[in-house]
């Protein structure tokens, strides 16, 4: 499988590593001793370790722009709207915060696999729709009643159980169409994207559903979108040609220190009142569901970028040619 020429190389590698161990140790310990009450720990623990990825969205290719308060401001008026919907209309916001976050979800991976084996970043529609929704919509499936709680809490007046209609069409749909995609990678000499899907279905569906979203989120995808950052600052060009990733890892802590700092104050102040994990939970969800719009059209522009500016070694996508008519 091809691997990356650039400073991808290394973080990608780090990454991949990180999130692998990560989900076999959550899996090891589901089989060998289970997490029962204490599976609120991964999910806690991967929320605040996924914090800093999105703390540095102004250093992200094709966000920097001449004038940079503009790009704050802009940034916080998407994210006050999003809060604002939530506020308003609770059902809706939380509707709208799931569909957008599988769509970043399941995007940010499939670029990231592009980029990690030195192809051009393409669209994968079908691909990214099946990722995001088996690592969200199936924990959230599988783990409808122990998130009833939060649910009900965010949005007043429901009981917070998923329909039984729309829990057994995530399952039967979501859980077939990652397995026929792992055996597509597998078919197509993918060999570490097919062992990934596999490891993320297992994960899902033996993890308990909380545990299994914390460890996708702060061990998964906050690591490789954090590979991505690392190795698009030209400040750490030299180091990641060498193999070095202590500074380009401090460098990224540094700029992400203020932000990621920010919202924990919010959290803290947020946790005394919530009575427990799961009200602080469902207290702090508008204020992550409001951070994570401007943060997915961010990326989303990054994997623009990706795909206009293909990685080193690689070469653009031909365009289509254009059928010309014939005369008749």
């Amino acid at each position: 499988m091809p691997s990356p020429a650039g400073p991808l190389a290394a973080p990608a590698r780090a990454a991949t590593a990180v999130s692998l161990t990560a989900v076999a140790a959550v899996v090891a310990v589901e089989v060998t001793v289970g997490w029962g009450d204490l599976a609120w720990l991964p999910l806690v623990a991967g929320l605040l370790l996924g914090l800093p990825h999105g703390a540095v969205d102004h250093l992200a290719p094709g966000s920097r722009l001449p004038r940079p308060a503009l790009v704050a401001l802009g940034y916080a008026a998407v994210a006050a709207a999003g809060w604002l919907l939530f506020r308003a209309a609770p059902g809706p916001g939380l509707l709208v915060f799931v569909l957008v976050a599988t769509w970043h979800f399941g995007t940010g991976e499939t670029a990231f696999a592009d980029l990690r084996a030195g192809r051009p970043v393409h669209r994968q529609a079908t691909a990214s729709a099946v990722l995001g929704a088996l690592v969200l919509l199936v924990p959230l499936a599988r783990g409808t009643h122990e998130a009833a709680p939060v649910v009900a809490a965010v949005v007043p007046g429901s009981s917070g159980v998923l329909p039984a209609a729309v829990v057994a069409t995530v399952l039967v749909t979501v859980l077939p169409a990652a397995a026929a995609l792992a055996a597509e990678r597998l078919l197509a000499g993918r060999w570490l994207e097919a062992a990934e899907v596999a490891a993320l279905l297992v994960l899902v569906l033996v993890v308990p559903p909380f545990a299994a979203f914390g460890v996708w989120f702060g061990c998964w995808h906050a690591v490789r979108h954090v590979a991505r950052l690392v190795a698009a600052d030209p400040a750490n060009a030299d180091d990641l040609a060498r193999g070095r990733l202590g500074a380009p890892l401090r460098r990224f802590a540094a700029a992400a220190a203020l932000p990621t700092l920010a919202v924990l104050a919010v959290l803290a102040l947020l946790w005394p009142a919530a009575g427990g994990w799961r009200g602080s939970l469902a207290t702090a969800l508008p204020v992550l569901a409001a951070l994570t719009l401007p943060h997915a059209l961010v990326v989303a522009r990054l994997d623009r970028t990706a795909r206009r500016d293909p990685p080193p070694g690689t070469a653009p996508a031909a365009p289509a040619r254009r059928r010309e008519r014939r005369p008749t």
